[in-house]
């Protein structure tokens, strides 16, 4: 049985990933006035994080039913079945879409499984990464398959820090009262994505010495029974340094872990903004 695993440019899979599972991503439209790029395509991080520090605002769209549509059908020409992993529905329209183009060209559930993260970013990309894993093993019916997806999706642990809520507002993610107090009294504000998929706070510290100590914290707090294979990742929207500086803060507390490192890509970047670090691992399930 072939399964063909698709996802979009919000998963922030890296190039290695994506060509050695062979999984395709549909990239997210981000527009910035009236121009129109594709994430992943004719747009760079590095321009669009400059351009947000001064002032230009980046907006994000999904992709038309139509392209869906497009994109399943060919994938069902050249695979059994195939499997769709979306942004989170609280946070993008992907998810409704790739289900309004299933039923329009009536495909069954038994060939085309669409699965909404509740994440976004390396979240939704450890969803993506570990089901391609499981498929390489061994032969899984499709219900066992979906059984697994769902099975990571409700573990995945996610807290982030942005450098400012400003970002977030823009894009409807915060309040505005919620991003002018938060800045007035210099409070950093860290953030997770919840069980609905939803970004909701989850704790404010006055510094970013000590929001970045307390994200780690947090994250421990969270990660209570283990960690599934071993893999903490450190995300960051054009902050290395910061990212470097929160990796080694992980080590102290998971010595024996895998930690890397991961680019946020323009689709989740324009809505937290540059300086945004985030952790992101999936609890042990099994």
């Amino acid at each position: 049985m072939s399964i063909k695993i698709i996802t979009d440019s919000g998963s922030d899979l890296n190039k290695e990933i994506r060509e050695n599972f062979k999984i395709d991503v549909m990239p997210i439209i981000v527009t910035q006035g009236e121009k129109t790029f594709l994430d992943g395509v004719n747009i760079d991080n590095k321009e669009l994080y400059k351009n947000m520090r001064e002032g230009i605002v980046y907006k994000t769209a999904a992709r038309s039913p139509i392209d869906y549509e497009n994109k399943f059908t060919d994938a069902l020409k050249q695979y059994d079945k195939a499997i769709y992993i979306s942004l989170s529905s609280k946070l993008s329209s992907t998810y409704e879409y790739a289900s309004l183009a299933k039923k329009t060209l009536e495909i069954s559930d038994d060939r085309l499984m669409i699965i909404d993260s509740l994440s976004a970013s390396v979240g939704e990309g450890l969803i993506v990464y570990y089901l391609a894993k499981f498929l390489q093993c061994e032969d899984k019916s499709f219900d066992e398959i979906e059984i697994f997806a769902k099975k990571l999706r409700d573990n995945v642990e996610c807290v982030f820090y942005v450098d400012s809520l400003e970002y977030l507002k823009r894009g409807g993610r915060v309040s505005k009262l919620g991003a002018a107090v938060g800045g007035l009294i210099k409070l950093k504000v860290i953030l997770g994505v919840e069980d609905e998929g939803k970004i909701a706070p989850v704790d404010k510290v006055r510094g970013e010495a000590k929001a970045i100590k307390r994200l780690v914290d947090l994250f421990k707090d969270r990660l209570y029974g283990g960690i599934y294979q071993d893999n903490i990742v450190v995300a960051h929207a054009d902050a290395f340094e910061r990212a470097k500086d929160l990796a080694s803060l992980v080590k102290e507390v998971y010595p024996n872990k895998n930690i890397s490192i991961a680019d946020i890509s323009s689709t989740i970047g324009a809505h937290c903004g540059p300086g945004t670090v985030a952790l992101f691992a999936v609890k042990n399930f099994e």
